[in-house]
């Protein structure tokens, strides 16, 4: 709390720079801060700046005698730096000229107090740029603000300006600013010993490193345990939680040594070992899905006796609690002979109590935490996901679970092979899976690009040397359908949706918009490229196949990079190619060689680049103006293809060709409106997995499909053979004829 002479001093500044005035004008230039704006009214405001303050609200906490040091101090960099920084606030506008007038005025009288100069520093929320910018036009029209950040579907993100060094400089800045992890500081979790191995812990040591030696990979070709024999022992990676050297020989010495004065402190060494594991090695390789093997094993040998008996049936699947992962798991009401049922379509709450959270290996996880899992199918490439529930079920022994909503990754979706992705992106699907808490690899973290794109997050949703990922769309794994999502609160549990939920992974602002860079589907290769083709689950689909829906996404806009959005029509796969070719690299070539199925084949590039003559002729800078969508929506689309239709000419007059061609019978149409409605009504059973809302809801469909259902029973009764009017061509060529 401030002392009486510090509140004082601090009332003095803030009258100083409420009584300001400006020549010649003479209006007050602290009027436009003293109050925040209204939240309805401007809801991008609270959208960019999370934790806004007002003069006035300042000056009352000082009165009251409640604001601490950080507030008081802080006011100018969080109010009038981050005012004149919104893209609706332009650099040279008045309000932006009286911020810097008020801030210069404010940095000098309390650097002229002798008092405010004793004040200790601050972390800063972000970097104060040196000359502040406009932020990029995201969207000129108002959206919904909600716990995750506000909708993004109108946004078109082709048109933003890509990364480039400047855009690096800006998040390299800001994240210098922002803490590491500092690896696990909870008491519970860890390994606990009994018994005869509580007599002699050092036994049970050396048998937990003599099994994970000995476990071999599942095609055994090899051990595991080799990878942790290529780790440098006094490397020090900036990414780790820890700068003390570490290896397993390390491990192995401290043992013999009987250096582990706790059973604790041997459990800490392992999980920095696998910790530095994971990032010694490239995600994706193989030594780094040996690392996560190890680190799975090993935390169900050190968890209960029933984590421990699971092991022994587990290890075709890499000793995870899931048969199946994403891209193989199926939901438990349609599991077949294509896979295992694995997931539901919404969060069971059945012989379970759902508790606050779980700590695991001195790690506490809890409710929106976003996380990497061990993949039963591939432990290479972890599973992404977000922790809706924590709980423990009702019967059996006592053991913690989490419920987790799963993120796919672009090599587990069907897609085409002119889509281009943002780099890190993952998508959403309806996919929730209980989990094991031996299943927790580590927390990381995920954004929603209409925030990532302006900062990033602060601890403790997110460290510097965690994992970040940025998601911008759903993706229906059923129809292989990419939906850009329009309301990020409806991606976040619904306790943290309903509560103030702007305080929902608060970030530290970039100076700027700072987009990320896109990078080509994992399933094609340039010729002369040298990258790895993954095996699956997902893979390249024809356009055709890829424009299938079902009747909910109809409506909607296959994502071409980053997304669609409902309502709008989809671009087509040359608007597509031009976004690729302003990112850089190019995902096209003339002969490209991609994966589909496991397989591959040559695909014919029918890309705009390749159509003006390659890369070589468009030059080393080119550039390509894309139609705004108020322009493009005024042109027809073909309803198959959803292209823009394009014609050389005019319409030719001519007679209808289909004037005269047979009309079907009633019979015939009778049966064509009987299989559209059964295909309607498959469709709304589909909408019915996903619905949140359910039973109710689920209750009138039923009902509304039965009626439907006697209504085309009793039309097959009454149908009749069916002719035609004449239309106005016939009465014209009848009148020629004549």
């Amino acid at each position: 709390m401030l002392t009486p002479e510090q509140r004082t001093a601090i009332e003095g500044v803030l009258q100083t720079v409420l009584e300001l005035k400006a020549t010649p004008r003479g209006h007050t230039l602290a009027k436009p801060f003293l109050e925040l704006p209204d939240r309805d009214a401007w809801q991008e405001y609270y959208l960019v700046i999370p934790h806004p303050r007002c003069l006035n609200g300042i000056k009352d906490g000082v009165e009251k005698d409640c604001a601490t040091r950080q507030q008081a101090i802080s006011w100018s960099d969080i109010l009038i730096l981050e005012n004149f920084r919104l893209h609706f606030n332009e650099d040279g506008s008045g309000i932006a000229k009286d911020a810097r007038t008020l801030k210069t005025l404010f940095e000098t009288t309390w650097a002229a107090d002798s008092i405010l100069q004793k004040l200790p520093p601050i972390f800063r929320d972000a970097t104060p740029p040196p000359k502040p910018q406009p932020m990029e036009d995201i969207d000129s029209s108002p959206t919904n603000t909600g716990a995750g950040g506000g909708g993004g579907g109108d946004t078109n993100w082709e048109n933003m300006k890509p990364r480039d060094k400047q855009g690096d400089d800006i998040v390299r800045k800001v994240e210098s600013l922002l803490p590491k992890w500092k690896g696990p500081s909870g008491e519970e979790g860890w390994i606990a010993l009994e018994g005869k191995e509580a007599n002699d812990p050092y036994s049970r040591y050396g048998e937990l490193l003599d099994k994970l030696k000995g476990l071999k990979d599942n095609d055994g070709d090899g051990l595991p345990s080799e990878a942790l024999t290529r780790i440098d022992e006094n490397a020090v990676l900036p990414e780790c939680s820890f700068t003390t050297p570490m290896s397993l020989a390390l491990v192995e010495n401290r043992i013999l040594l009987r250096g582990y004065p706790s059973p604790k402190d041997f459990d800490m060494d392992m999980m920095r070992l696998f910790e530095k594991g994971r990032r010694w090695f490239e995600p994706g390789s193989k030594d780094y899905g040996r690392i996560l093997v190890l680190q799975r094993y090993y935390q169900g040998l050190t968890s209960s006796f029933t984590a421990r008996s699971l092991l022994s049936t587990a290890a075709s699947a890499h000793y995870s609690y899931v048969p199946a992962g994403p891209g193989y798991a199926k939901p438990l009401h349609h599991a077949q002979d294509s896979g295992p049922g694995v997931t539901t379509y919404r969060i069971q709450n059945k012989d379970r109590t759902f508790i606050r959270n779980v700590w695991f290996k001195g790690v506490e996880y809890r409710m929106g935490d976003y996380v990497h899992l061990m993949h039963p199918n591939d432990p290479e490439r972890p599973i992404i996901g977000q922790i809706f529930k924590c709980y423990v079920p009702d019967s059996g022994p006592v053991s913690h679970y989490v419920t987790v909503c799963w993120y796919f990754r672009p090599e587990q979706t069907f897609h085409s092979p002119q889509r281009a992705f943002w780099d890190q992106e993952v998508f959403k699907t309806g996919h929730f899976a209980d989990h094991a808490v031996e299943d927790l690899i580590e927390k990381v973290a995920c954004q929603f690009m209409t925030r990532h794109i302006r900062g990033r997050p602060k601890p403790p949703n997110w460290y510097v040397n965690w994992p970040l990922y940025v998601c911008d769309s759903r993706y229906n794994d059923r129809d292989r359908v990419f939906v850009r999502i329009k309301n990020w609160a409806s991606c976040i549990p619904d306790e943290l949706r309903k509560g103030s939920g702007e305080g929902f992974y608060p970030i530290a602002m970039f100076e700027k918009t700072v987009m990320p860079r896109r990078v080509e589907s994992p399933f094609v290769v340039s010729p002369g490229g040298a990258k790895s083709i993954p095996t699956g689950p997902g893979g390249l689909v024809d356009e055709d196949e890829g424009r299938r829906k079902s009747k909910r996404t109809a409506a909607t806009k296959l994502s071409g990079v980053g997304g669609g959005e409902t309502g709008t029509p989809a671009p087509s796969d040359a608007m597509v190619d031009m976004a690729i070719a302003m990112a850089g690299p190019s995902s096209s070539a003339t002969n490209a060689t991609v994966a589909k199925g496991g397989g591959t084949k040559a695909l014919v590039d029918r890309s705009l680049t390749v159509a003006a003559g390659g890369r070589s002729t468009l030059g080393a800078d080119p550039v390509i103006e894309m139609l705004p969508g108020e322009t493009t929506r005024r042109f027809d689309r073909d309803p198959r293809t959803n292209e823009v239709l394009w014609f050389s000419g005019p319409p030719i007059q001519q007679a209808n060709p289909d004037a005269h061609r047979p009309r079907y019978s009633m019979a015939y149409l009778a049966f064509l409106a009987k299989k559209k409605a059964t295909a309607a009504l498959t469709a709304e059973e589909d909408e019915e997995m996903e619905d949140e809302d359910e039973d109710e809801e689920r209750e009138q469909r039923d009902r509304a499909r039965r009626k439907r259902m006697r209504m085309i029973v009793e039309s097959d009764d009454t149908k009749k053979d069916w002719v035609a009017p004449p239309t106005l061509m016939d009465t014209l060529f009848s009148s020629s004829d004549a």
